[in-house]
């Protein structure tokens, strides 16, 4: 098993229109990353009439990616003896990244927004979804949320 990382943030996603990154990964090179879990919740929607279903895809960029615009996190090792990590990572791009090929899609999830949080995990790190440095690995909100949501994210990154 390669090296553990945390990737957090809170922030607003937001109902401006079309799809959002909440999470982009740039490996670095000779440093493949697997996503190994994630939770999505939120935090402000809270009542009846703010009840929302929401898509989530994983998705593989496996050619030249364009970043979006979401704000750079810095992932944090589990054990803080582990060095640094190697690639990139950026949290609620509203301009979606872009790639020139064509994305492969691990999957589509739904999620209600007033069921919080929205927790996934793959339960064998051989089936967890993999980039290798020229590629991306993205988790995107496929859907524009009825209004402004308060949103908290974390993704368990592992750098081999």
């Amino acid at each position: 098993m390669g090296r553990i990382y945390y990737v957090a943030y809170t922030g607003t996603l937001t109902n401006a229109g079309g799809n959002a990154d909440l999470l982009e990964c740039l490996p670095a090179d000779d440093k493949p990353v697997k996503l190994r879990g994630m939770v999505i919740s939120q935090i402000s929607e809270v009542g009846d009439a703010a009840e929302e279903g929401l898509q989530i895809s994983i998705q593989r960029f496996p050619a030249t990616v364009t970043t979006g615009n979401g704000t750079a996190v810095t992932p944090v090792p589990v054990d803080s003896a582990d060095t640094a990590f190697g690639g990139t990572a950026e949290c609620n791009g509203a301009t979606v990244a872009t790639t020139s090929g064509t994305a492969v899609i691990f999957g589509y999830m739904g999620w209600n927004v007033r069921n919080s949080p929205f927790e996934f995990w793959w339960p064998d790190p051989a089936m967890a979804p993999k980039a290798k440095q020229g590629e991306g690995l993205f988790v995107r909100c496929d859907t524009t949320p009825a209004d402004d949501i308060t949103i908290n994210l974390m993704f368990v990154l592992e750098e081999e």
